[in-house]
């Protein structure tokens, strides 16, 4: 049996018994310059304000700044569309409606059945005997690369070569004496 095989069989038990728990919220309002924006959840301070633009397609965050509502309202948008404030306008501003939709809470309950359960944990055991062999592979592995740090360590902490002594200094000092003597020698001649 395959990983495919196994992953198919679970999903078949799984979902054979099991129903999907599904909540829908969100809030949606006009700008002034005419542009849809929504949240998931209510329009409130911490949500993300998303735009749908007027061929529906949606697009991401709202960008930052302050976005003024046809209902009044002055929304303050930072980083990642993220809603940072929400506030009343002043009385010049043009009020319409905010369209909020608020779609029923729908909740399906539905008991696992019994025989799911071992069928499950023949799964898991299938995947962990299949996992085992490159766990054991891993193991090896980390041994090798732990082994290999102490060795490259080792290395490292030894010098590159033998220090090269600094002999320009010497080697002037013994010209300088040979010159010195030589001079002498011109010295000590008569003229």
């Amino acid at each position: 049996m395959t990983v495919n095989d196994m992953v198919k069989k679970l999903r078949v038990m799984l979902a054979a018994d099991t129903e999907v728990v599904t909540e829908v919220k969100f809030a949606e309002a006009e700008l002034i310059d005419g542009t849809v924006v929504y949240t998931d959840g209510e329009l409130e301070v911490g949500a993300a304000l998303l735009i749908r633009t007027p061929e529906g397609e949606e697009s991401p965050y709202a960008p930052e700044g302050i976005h003024e509502t046809t209902e009044g309202l002055l929304i303050g948008v930072g980083p990642n569309g993220e809603i940072m404030d929400i506030t009343e306008a002043g009385e010049d501003t043009i009020t319409e409606e905010v369209v909020e939709e608020e779609l029923d809470e729908v909740v399906v309950e539905a008991p696992v059945s019994e025989a799911a359960i071992p069928a499950t944990a023949e799964l898991l055991t299938g995947i962990a005997e299949m996992i085992a062999p490159f766990t054991e592979e891993i193991a090896a592995l980390t041994e090798e690369v732990t082994a290999l740090k102490a060795r490259f360590q080792t290395i490292a902490d030894e010098p590159a070569a033998t220090p090269i002594r600094n002999t320009f200094s010497e080697n002037k000092i013994k010209k300088d004496e040979a010159l010195a003597q030589q001079n002498g020698r011109f010295k000590s001649y008569p003229q």
